[in-house]
């Protein structure tokens, strides 16, 4: 979704772990919360999207599928928000891999070409993301026996 995206949506959340734990519905609509609130006391229709509005996936979508794209790339953000969050060596693997997702459903929308599955994408990441964890246990390791030394 970008970095300055990215970051607003952090800093509005008040850290990575409160994002973390917020569901992808709640991420779609954070920083119009004031337009929420006023949908819900008017009975009219609630926001589409807050802070994602801002990113570079939802200007490049017709304007019919500015909603789809926005609840498509809310639930990929609240997944990577949990893998950053909570994972115990960073890695771009999975981030990587759920921005080609999106580029891939905005594709779908325009031209109707249909993309990988999502448990194909993510197997292939998990497999990729294991290798590269490994190595960095292993340099882990290496650093803790020469401390003891």
């Amino acid at each position: 979704i970008g970095d300055t995206v990215g970051a607003r949506l952090i800093s509005h959340a008040g850290s990575l772990t409160n994002l973390a734990k917020y569901p992808a519905s709640t991420v779609q609509i954070l920083g119009a919360e004031k337009a929420l609130f006023r949908a819900l006391k008017t009975r009219s229709n609630t926001p589409k999207y807050g802070l994602i509005f801002h990113s570079s996936f939802i200007t490049r979508a017709l304007a019919k599928n500015k909603g789809r794209i926005s609840r498509y790339l809310a639930n990929k953000c609240s997944i990577a928000s949990r893998i950053d969050c909570f994972s115990e060596y960073p890695t771009t693997v999975f981030g990587d891999a759920m921005k080609q997702q999106v580029e891939d459903r905005l594709k779908f929308y325009e031209t109707g070409e249909v993309p990988k599955k999502n448990l194909e994408v993510m197997g292939t990441a998990v497999e990729e993301a294991t290798v590269g964890q490994a190595k960095l246990a292993k340099k882990d390791r290496k650093k803790k026996k020469k401390a003891k030394k």
